[in-house]
C-alpha cells in the first residue's frame, strides 16, 4: 500500500512508547478440545501480535449455507473471553446444544497467554456443570499443562492476576454503584460482543450474550476514561465525592418530595377544619402562617371548649341538688335512729312487764340454803302492794311509746320518698349535664386532635424548608464539584489533545482529509465525538465513527504511550461493518499500519484480533498468513468451528 500518512501529528510526531514492549496480556493460541485430552483436538488456532483476522471463505449468491453467520465465530469470541474470567461462553442454549447436539459434554478450551511477559495455559470445561473446575498452570506448553498439572492454580486466581496486571498503573476508582472497578468491566470494553449491536462506544453488551451483571452506559464512559489516563487519583477521589454528593442530593430530594406530597395531603383538609380563609393559602410550596397558625387555632378552640365545658357545669343544679339529696339523706337517718330507739324502749318495757307479770320466786325454787335470802326477798317482793301499780305505768309507757314509733315510721316514710326525689332530681340533671358535656368533650377531643395535626403541618412545613435550603446547598455542592472535576480536567488538556488528534487522524484515513473528531471528556466520562457531517451515511457510518475507529484510536493511542489501554482488542464481526466492506478494510490496513511502525514482529505492542464475513483487502487476505490466522467455512461441516453444525 502507498505510504502512510497516518498519525502525522503536525505539533508532535508520535511513535511507539519505548517503554511498552508489548501488551499488558495477548492471546497466543486457543484449542478446543471434545475432552482434556491433548489428543482430542478439534480445533487449534495460534495468534500473532499485531493484526490477526479470523475470516470466512467466499461464496458467490446461488443459495445453499449461508457464508458468514453460523460458523462459530462469535462463539470463539467468547471463548477466548471465557478463558478471561467471564462466567459464560455464550447463552444457556449454546452451552446445552454443545452437550446435546453435538455430544460435547466434556469439551473443553484451552488457551495460552501471555500476561505482563509471563505465559500461562487456562484450561476451562464447557459444560456449565463443571465450570468451577477451571484452572490454569503457569506454562507455554498447553498439552504439559493438561498432563502434568505442575503450578496449578484455581482459574479466578489467574484471573485475580490479570486483573492485578492490567490495574497497576491505574489509580483505584470506585464506580457510582458504590463497587471499585475490576478487570472484567474492562474487559467488556477490549472485546465487544456482536449482539451490543456497536451502535454506541460506551455500549458492550446485550442481554441476549448472558453476560451476567453488565454496567449502564454511564458507568462504561467512567471506565474508558479511567483506562485511557484521563482521570488521576484527584479525580477518582473528586469523582467519589461527587457520587456521594449526587446520591445525597438525590436522597434529598426525594425526601424533600414525599415531605411536600404529605404536607399538600394534610393542608387542604385541615385548612377545612380550621375554617382558614385565603389568608392561610400554599404559598410556593408550603403554607403561609404570616397572618394565621393553625396550632394557635386548634389550641384557642380546645380552650374555648374547655371554658364552655366549665361554665356548662357551674350552670347546671347539681351542687344545689346535691345539698337537697344529702339533707334528705340525713333526714331519712334521723328518722330510722327516732324509729330505732322507740324500738328499743318498747323492747326494755316489754320486758319490765313480763318481769312483774312472772312468778318472782320461780327462778329460785332450787335454792338449797335454808333460809334462803333471795327467796325470801322474791316473795316479799310478790306480796309487794304495789305491784300492780307498777304494772300500769309500764303498760302506759308502753302505749305511749308504740304511739310514737307509729308516728316516727310515717315521718321516715315520707322523708324517704323526699329523699328519692331529691336523688331522681339529681340523677336527671347529671344525666342532661352528662348529655350536654359529651358533645362538648367530643368536639375538644376533636381539636386535640386536630391541634396534633397542626403541630405536624407546622413540623412537616419546617421540614420542607429545611429540605429547601439542604437541597439548593446539595445544587451549589454538586455544581462546585462540577466545577473542580472540569478545572482538573484542564490539566490533561495535553494528552487529551494528542488523544483526540490519533482519533482524528483515523478517520481521516478512513473517510479522506475533510473528516474530523475529536475526544470529548465532561462529567459523564469519556465520548468519542466525530463530525455530525459523517452521521448521514446510515448507521454503517455510525458503527464506523463512533466504535470501531474509536476503539483502534484507543488502542493506537496506548501505542504512542497514552493511557493504560492494555493493548488488547476483540472485534467480533460488526454486522454494521459488513454492509460498508471498504471501510471495514481501511480498519485493518490502519492497524496493519501501526503493525508496520515497529522494526520487528516480535517487538509490537499491541494485538487486535478480529472476525470478518467481508473479505480484506487482498495483501492481508492471503490465506498462508500472516493476517489471516485462522478460515471458517460454511460450505462443509469441516469448516465450522466446532467441525459440526448444531
Amino acid at each position: 500500500m502507498p505510504t502512510s500518512t497516518l498519525f502525522p501529528l503536525r505539533e508532535e510526531p508520535l511513535a511507539p512508547a519505548a517503554g511498552r514492549h508489548g501488551p499488558v496480556l495477548w492471546l497466543q493460541r486457543v484449542v478446543i478440545l471434545s475432552q482434556l485430552d491433548p489428543t482430542a483436538v478439534i480445533r487449534d488456532i495460534s495468534f500473532r501480535l499485531g493484526l490477526n483476522i479470523i475470516k470466512t471463505k467466499q461464496m458467490k449468491a446461488r443459495g445453499g449455507p449461508v457464508a458468514g453467520h453460523s460458523l462459530g465465530k462469535t462463539l470463539l469470541m467468547r471463548m477466548i473471553r471465557y478463558t478471561l474470567g467471564e462466567q459464560h461462553f455464550g447463552t444457556q442454549d449454546t452451552q446445552d446444544n454443545l452437550a446435546s447436539t453435538l455430544g460435547l459434554e466434556n469439551a473443553h478450551v484451552v488457551a495460552q497467554w501471555n500476561v505482563q511477559g509471563e505465559d500461562w495455559t487456562v484450561i476451562r470445561p464447557l459444560s456449565a456443570d463443571h465450570a468451577a473446575d477451571s484452572y490454569a498452570v503457569p506454562s507455554d506448553d498447553w498439552q504439559a499443562a493438561i498432563t502434568t498439572h505442575d503450578g496449578k492454580i484455581p482459574h479466578k486466581d489467574f484471573v485475580l492476576r490479570v486483573q492485578d496486571a492490567m490495574l497497576s498503573e491505574l489509580p483505584q476508582f470506585s464506580l457510582p454503584r458504590g463497587r471499585e472497578a475490576r478487570w472484567l468491566d474492562i474487559l467488556a470494553w477490549l472485546s465487544r460482543d456482536y449482539q451490543c449491536g456497536y451502535r454506541k462506544a460506551n455500549e458492550w453488551r446485550h442481554d441476549d450474550a448472558n453476560p451476567g451483571s453488565p454496567l449502564d452506559r454511564d458507568e462504561n464512559s467512567l471506565i474508558m476514561q479511567w483506562v485511557m489516563g484521563l482521570m488521576n487519583a484527584d479525580e477518582v477521589e473528586l469523582r467519589l465525592k461527587h457520587g456521594k454528593l449526587l446520591k445525597d442530593r438525590g436522597y434529598l430530594k426525594t425526601s424533600a418530595e414525599q415531605i411536600q406530597r404529605r404536607l399538600e395531603t394534610l393542608w387542604e383538609p385541615l385548612r377545612e377544619t380550621l375554617e382558614l380563609g385565603d389568608e392561610a393559602e400554599m404559598d410556593g410550596d408550603q403554607p403561609s402562617f404570616d397572618s394565621v397558625n393553625p396550632v394557635t387555632v386548634a389550641n384557642k378552640k380546645v380552650r374555648s371548649l374547655t371554658g364552655l365545658r366549665s361554665e356548662r357545669v357551674a350552670e347546671s343544679k347539681i351542687a344545689k341538688l346535691q345539698e337537697e339529696y344529702a339533707i334528705a339523706q340525713q333526714a331519712v337517718m334521723d328518722a330510722a335512729a327516732a324509729v330505732g330507739d322507740c324500738q328499743g324502749r318498747i323492747k326494755l318495757i316489754t320486758q319490765q312487764i313480763a318481769e312483774y307479770e312472772s312468778d318472782p320466786t320461780k327462778p329460785f325454787a332450787r335454792c338449797q340454803a335454808d333460809p334462803c335470802w333471795i327467796k325470801e326477798r322474791a316473795k316479799r317482793t310478790a306480796k309487794d302492794p304495789a305491784r300492780d301499780s307498777h304494772l300500769d305505768d309500764f303498760r302506759e309507757k308502753l302505749e305511749a311509746v308504740e304511739k310514737q314509733i307509729k308516728v316516727e315510721r310515717q315521718s321516715k316514710k315520707a322523708l324517704e320518698r323526699s329523699a328519692a326525689a331529691a336523688r331522681d332530681a339529681l340523677t336527671d340533671e347529671e344525666k342532661r349535664l352528662a348529655k350536654e358535656l359529651s358533645g362538648i368533650n367530643q368536639k375538644i377531643g376533636q381539636w386535640k386532635g386536630v391541634a396534633k395535626e397542626a403541630l405536624r403541618l407546622d413540623a412537616l412545613a419546617k421540614s420542607v424548608s429545611q429540605a429547601a435550603k439542604k437541597l439548593k446547598k446539595a445544587d451549589s455542592d454538586v455544581e462546585n464539584s462540577l466545577k473542580t472535576l472540569d478545572e482538573l480536567r484542564k490539566k490533561y488538556h495535553r494528552k487529551l489533545r494528542k488523544f483526540s488528534s490519533v482519533y482524528d487522524q483515523v478517520l481521516k484515513e478512513i473517510f479522506g482529509p475533510t473528516a474530523t473528531g475529536d475526544i470529548q471528556v465532561d462529567g459523564n466520562g469519556l465520548h468519542p465525538a466525530p463530525d455530525k457531517r459523517l452521521a448521514p451515511a446510515g448507521a454503517a457510518m455510525s458503527v464506523m465513527t463512533t466504535v470501531l475507529a474509536f476503539d483502534v484510536s484507543c488502542l493506537a493511542a496506548s501505542v504512542y504511550g497514552i493511557g493504560h489501554h492494555p493493548r488488547f482488542l476483540l472485534h467480533d464481526s460488526p454486522r454494521e461493518g459488513d454492509m460498508e466492506g471498504p471501510l471495514f478494510g481501511r480498519l485493518f490496513e490502519i492497524v496493519e499500519e501501526l503493525e508496520s511502525k515497529f522494526d520487528s514482529s516480535h517487538n509490537v505492542s499491541f494485538q487486535y484480533i478480529v472476525t470478518t464475513t467481508s473479505e480484506p483487502p487482498k495483501h492481508l487476505a492471503s490465506p498462508k498468513g500472516p493476517y489471516v490466522i485462522e478460515t471458517l467455512d460454511a460450505t462443509t461441516d469441516d469448516g465450522l468451528l466446532m467441525r459440526k453444525r448444531f
